[in-house]
């Protein structure tokens, strides 16, 4: 039985490879983001879209009314597919997978730095051309800042950790000198 994520990434994987045929790859990239966007902000339109009493025929209607001539064709078909095949529970996770198979395509990873203090734009351009470096691909960068690191900062890039904070790296200087 095929899991969610495989379900979403299945659909997002149509979907892009229906964009591609017609070369409309960076415009569903945007309409995702927006479609997403959407979803993530508006309670009301994932309740539309999860509400099982409406049938699938309404709620094409009611998309079509929202967004036909607003996105491009293939957004469009798409949304109705996912509708008429009753999969619009799915739909968040359907616009996230788009998100990292397009990433993955175009060759972005995503990194999260959380510092003790905000990077300068030079220091930030050096570590995203180190991480650059070090994955073989091309950055998006996001960064935060918390207070309570010492100093130094976290990088987490996909499932890997880089953990360069003052603490860590105290730890590690005791437990070599101390053996545990």
């Amino acid at each position: 039985m095929a899991t969610a994520s495989d379900i979403s990434y299945r659909y997002a994987a149509a979907l892009l490879d229906a964009a591609d045929e017609r070369g409309a790859l960076s415009r569903i990239r945007v309409e995702a983001s927006g479609l997403l966007d959407i979803v993530d902000a508006s309670p009301e339109f994932i309740e539309f879209l999860y509400d099982r009493s409406l049938m699938p025929d309404i709620k094409q209607r009611i998309l079509s009314q929202i967004f036909e001539g607003k996105v491009d064709t293939i957004t469009f078909n798409f949304l109705r597919l996912v509708v008429s095949k009753q999969r619009e529970r799915f739909l968040p996770d359907i616009l996230r997978a788009c998100q990292a198979l397009l990433d993955e395509r175009e060759g972005i990873v995503n990194a999260q730095v959380t510092s003790a203090v905000p990077l300068s734009t030079d220091q930030e351009e050096r570590l995203k051309k180190c991480l650059a470096g070090f994955t073989g691909k091309r950055i998006r960068m996001k960064t935060g800042v918390d207070a309570s690191l010492v100093g130094g900062f976290v990088v987490q890039v996909g499932d890997t950790v880089i953990d360069s904070t003052l603490t860590t790296q105290l730890r590690r200087i005791r437990q070599a000198l101390t053996g545990r």
